[in-house]
């Protein structure tokens, strides 16, 4: 015995003996099974360690087997964990110890034993074989099965009494169905795996052929029971794909059945018996074709190892089982498609095209496939569930692909597969288009907003079709499709054959031909035409057209009427937005590959995409705006802006031609609107031909209001955005140093009193000489030569008198001519006097407009005094009766018109300074009149209203130095009011908008304190009127222009309540 044996029996003795004494002592009922169980695990340690350092042999193994057997005598009275490490001890003993040197009838022994020890029909057992000692047992019987495998023992071929694989394979095929832990699953799974490699008698693997077959496609048919992880699935489909080639595959069947026509066994009597024929085969190999129709489910599993088994198995039935299971090769080879579209893809499309290039009948059965699923792929594309179509558009383009790498493309391919993208997606928009109605009704956001300031380059167009999020999955992997299909030589082809399909009579085949050819068009690498192709013989003219270029080119072209037409189609009907909206995307396209060069296409294409602007649609709308920036950053703008103000004499143009022909269809008004907001005031200078046509439209249509409203509101945004950037309209300002401003109070001094009578006087002077200069006889005669007039004839002479006589005021004034107005100045002035004819309109929406417009244009055109003040001086006039009525009951202003009078005025107050003194002065009555009528209306109830009028008659006595005690009159206000206006619910005025005519009142009023240097009695009016409202919750502006006006007089008011 060599030392390291010896030592290994000297580490293995003790606790062996302990065991074997522990164990003779428990039989004795004189031990515990804990004690039992303490003795065996020094032994498991001990084996532990002897086997991997490898000092195990057959007879150590024999040594220590000896005292486990008294544990496997007394297992029915152990426990489940005592077995367990005894089994495990067991497995060491096989695997380091015995080996191959395993004796036959041992391993029978230890392969009956494990399975006892597992058997659920053990009587007697205190506790049932718990997981650990399943997992153990299966190791176990796994470990003796590889030994007896090596050994070249024939224990597992017999049949007959002596045949014990029926009960292991039963026993380890029922763990796989029936336990619901992984480590028994596996570990079975592991172990009818070495069982059955280790068989090498056919007639019994035949004989375990359904039984196992049927089991495993229990097991591995996806279920929401049962689940199974991935470790075990992969290890199922390794036992299924073992055992199906042990027994299926051509050569196994070739030399068991074909040649022999009859294989024979000798069992124990030794008479031969007929175990297989072909008949059997007939039988087993549609059962199993049932069955793996089962098995592929797996092939949409998500983990790598999953499929790269299934894909193993798909192989090995291809491959070697290309006869028996001939019926099986198309089921596989959609499953290989499946699989080239899963985690393991690469692997899988490697082995689909090593086969379609070696075996020409896989190839046939994948284009059989193809054509297939192209037909179904319409009808999939109907349906409401996403993930089929998801499914089979997957399976088209990895087959149409397979197929092309395979074989050279043909023209036949690309237009079937262009047909069957047109048809799918042509399905797939019908049983949206109600949902797209609906989402297409919804309100839009302010279309300006998008497209103002410089180009947004991450702007993107909003999906026309294919939009719901019930599709979202399949589009994608459409656009997946596409892109495949891009990537190929022969994608060419396959836009042309969609470009072509554009013209379709159904609209949705147009859409879908549209939206596809888009799809394969739109690139990040932008092709241009080399001039090579020019100049080579070989560059044919076919060839030229598949360039990307030309097919961009020609969906251009033939989507373009769809843009053009649109508004003529929308009157008669048959419009449909989202071919506009595609022409609007390829249009885009076509920009975008000429760059600079597009530009002179803007006069055909810019007009009706501003058009879109005002279309109700809201994704229209947006389409349009998109391509409006794409287009300015195609076409090398600096912004949209900046292109509309490039192409401005041709979009005025075609305004203007509209309008004089009479076409005053809101369309038009839009595009300007639209311009003038993106625009602003540098689009003013261009715009007086077209402000011309604009009132011409005026005159010939002014009995129609509508229209009069939309013109003017077109004008009042031509004011607005001019309005906003003053200095570009290039107005300069004429006004003295001392005519802005408020108008404060100046106390009177005594130097003023006198430097004011001395001004008196001179202009008292000169006006005694000019009368004395006007009535002096002349001192001589008016001769021409004293006058120094020449030769004239005395008509010249009389005339040229009237010029000096005319020209002499304007000596001095044509020495400092102001200069002329500037265009975007005169056009402003325009704007505003063609509004004075209107205001007396029928209707009160232009009457508003037109108050709000001159709202606008006075602080634009004050600063210019001398075209300003006669501006005023027109206007006035018109817009006092919408302020003021005589007789209330003809009245047929609205309240808001009423409002925006108060506030036009209040503006041109503060504009045109006193200037309006006189204007003032003269209304001032009425005025008073207006505001204590609406301050009664808000503030009063019946009894208030009593008060109030006792209050006005105080009122009526400021004249004559009386003093008037208003505080009552506030605090009473108030306490009604709750601080604020409150409302009189008997009077028949509209609450909200008497308020607001008052607030206007209220700014008006602080308009002429401040900037009118009207009257002071008038003055103080105004300040008894307003003192109420100084204290009240927002009404701070009051009181500081009360104090503006006179600080001591708010101060005795705070304080005493009296003015």
């Amino acid at each position: 015995m060599s030392q390291s044996r010896q030592e290994a029996f000297q580490r293995l003795r003790p606790p062996c003996v302990e065991l074997s004494s522990t164990a003779l002592r428990f039989k004795a009922d004189q031990a515990s099974v804990k004690a039992v169980l303490l003795a065996l695990e020094p032994v498991h340690d001990v084996l532990q360690s002897l086997g991997s350092q490898d000092l195990l042999d057959e007879r150590l193994a024999e040594y220590a087997f000896f005292p486990l057997t008294h544990i496997f005598n007394q297992s029915r009275r152990l426990s489940p964990h005592v077995l367990e490490v005894a089994v495990r001890c067991v497995e060491t003993l096989v695997s380091r110890g015995w080996r191959d040197r395993l004796l036959p009838e041992m391993a029978r022994q230890l392969l009956i034993l494990m399975g006892l020890l597992v058997s659920q029909d053990s009587k007697g057992q205190q506790e049932p074989a718990t997981d650990e000692l399943k997992t153990a047992s299966f190791d176990c019987i796994r470990a003796i099965i590889v030994q007896v495998g090596r050994s070249g023992s024939k224990i597992l071929d017999e049949v007959g009494d002596k045949n014990i694989v029926d009960q292991l394979v039963y026993q380890l095929l029922q763990a796989l169905a029936e336990s619901s832990s992984e480590d028994v699953q596996i570990s079975a799974a592991h172990a009818l795996v070495e069982l059955i490699s280790a068989i090498t008698n056919f007639a019994v693997l035949a004989s375990l052929l359904p039984r196992t077959v049927s089991t495993l496609v229990k097991v591995l048919r996806p279920s929401t029971q049962a689940r199974r992880t991935r470790r075990v699935l992969v290890a199922y489909l390794e036992l299924l794909k073992l055992i199906l080639g042990k027994t299926l595959s051509d050569e196994v069947v070739k030399e068991n059945v074909d040649q022999g026509g009859k294989e024979t066994v000798k069992s124990s009597d030794q008479q031969p018996q007929s175990i297989l024929d072909k008949s059997w085969l007939d039988a087993t190999t549609p059962q199993v074709d049932i069955a793996l129709v089962q098995v592929v489910k797996l092939r949409t599993h998500e983990g790598a190892d999953v499929a790269r088994a299934l894909l193993d198995l798909c192989v090995l039935i291809v491959e070697d089982c290309s006869r028996t299971l001939a019926r099986s090769a198309p089921l596989m080879v959609e499953t290989m498609v499946v699989l080239c579209r899963s985690a393991d893809s690469a692997r899988a499309n490697a082995v689909l095209k090593h086969l379609l290039t070696s075996r020409p009948d896989i190839a046939d059965i994948l284009s059989g496939k193809f054509y297939d699923w192209a037909l179904a792929l319409p009808r999939v594309m109907q349906g409401h569930d996403d993930r089929p179509k998801q499914q089979m558009l997957g399976q088209v383009a990895t087959s149409f692909v397979a197929l092309v790498d395979s074989w050279n493309a043909t023209d036949e391919l690309s237009s079937r597969i262009a047909a069957t993208l047109v048809d799918s997606v042509s399905a797939a928009i019908g049983p949206t288009e109600s949902k797209t109605k609906l989402v297409n009704e919804a309100p839009s956001d302010s279309i300006f907003d998008l497209v103002e300031g410089p180009n947004r380059p991450g702007a993107e167009f909003k999906p026309i079709i294919l939009s719901h999020q019930s599709q979202q999955s399949s589009t994608k992997e459409l656009l997946k499709f596409v892109g495949m299909l891009k990537s190929q030589t022969f994608s060419q082809g396959v836009t042309r054959s969609i470009i072509n399909q554009t013209l379709d009579p159904n609209v949705n085949r147009r859409l879908a031909a549209t939206w596809l050819a888009l799809a394969f068009l739109r690139s990040p690498s932008q092709d241009t035409i080399d001039i090579d192709d020019f100049i080579k013989d070989n560059a044919s003219q076919s060839d030229m057209q598949l360039s990307r270029p030309f097919l961009v080119s020609d969906l251009y072209a033939l989507t373009l009427p769809n843009l053009l037409q649109y508004a003529d189609a929308k009157t008669e009907g048959t419009a449909d937005w989202r071919l506009v909206a595609m022409s609007l995307e390829s249009l885009t396209l076509q920009a975008s590959q000429l760059g600079r060069s597009y530009r002179i296409e803007l006069m055909e294409t810019l007009f009706p995409i501003l058009i879109l602007f005002g279309d109700e649609n809201a994704i229209l709308q947006h389409h349009a705006v998109t391509a409006l920036n794409f287009l300015a950053s195609a076409c090398e703008y600096k912004s949209a802006a900046e292109m509309l103000v490039d192409n401005v004499d041709y979009l005025v143009n075609a305004v203007a031609l509209r309008l004089n022909a009479f076409d005053v269809s809101p369309d038009s008004l839009q595009v300007i609107a639209m311009m003038m907001k993106l625009c602003g005031a540098r689009l003013l200078p261009h715009l007086d031909d077209l402000i011309g046509s604009m009132f011409g439209a005026l005159d010939n249509f002014h009995g129609y209001p509508t229209l009069v409203e939309n013109l003017f509101s077109v004008l009042k945004m031509m004011v607005e955005q001019s309005s906003k950037t003053p200095e570009v309209l290039a107005i300069k300002s004429n006004k003295g140093p001392d005519t802005d401003g408020a108008i404060g109070v100046r106390l009177s001094a005594v130097e003023d009193i006198l430097s004011d009578l001395r001004t008196r006087q001179e202009r008292k002077k000169r006006s005694d000489q000019d009368n004395e200069a006007i009535t002096a006889a002349p001192h001589r005669p008016w001769t021409k030569a004293e006058d120094g007039l020449g030769n004239n004839g005395p008509e010249q002479s009389g005339d040229a008198e009237d010029d000096e006589e005319n020209d002499g005021p304007l000596e001095h004034t044509n020495g400092d001519k102001e200069p002329a107005l500037s265009k975007s100045h005169q056009l402003l002035l325009n704007i505003a006097q063609s509004a004075v004819p209107h205001m007396s309109s029928p209707s009160p929406k232009v009457r508003l407009t037109l108050l709000q417009l001159l709202e606008e244009v006075c602080p634009v055109l004050a600063r210019e005094e001398n075209s300003f003040l006669p501006l005023v001086n027109t206007v006035w006039p018109a817009i006092t009766p919408r302020l003021l009525t005589k007789d209330e009951q003809s009245s047929y202003d609205m309240p808001y018109t009423v409002q925006a009078a108060a506030d036009t005025i209040s503006t041109m107050c503060r504009a045109a300074g006193s200037f309006m003194t006189s204007r003032i002065e003269e209304i001032f009555g009425d005025l008073e009149a207006l505001f204590r009528r609406v301050y009664s209306t808000v503030t009063s109830t019946k009894t208030s209203r009593q008060k109030l009028s006792s209050a006005n008659s105080n009122l009526a006595g400021l004249g004559s130095g009386a003093f008037l005690d208003v505080r009552n009159l506030q605090q009473h206000t108030m306490a009604e009011s709750g601080g604020s206006f409150a409302f009189n619910q008997d009077s028949g005025a509209v609450p909200t908008s008497t308020r607001r005519i008052l607030e206007s009142l209220v700014a008006l009023f602080i308009s002429i304190l401040r900037y009118v240097r009207i009257s002071e009695d008038n003055a103080d009016k105004v300040f008894t009127l307003l003192a109420p409202l100084m204290d009240m919750p927002g009404k701070e502006e009051v009181k500081a222009a009360l104090k503006e006006y006179n600080e001591d007089a708010v101060w005795l008011f705070e304080q005493y309540g009296i003015v």
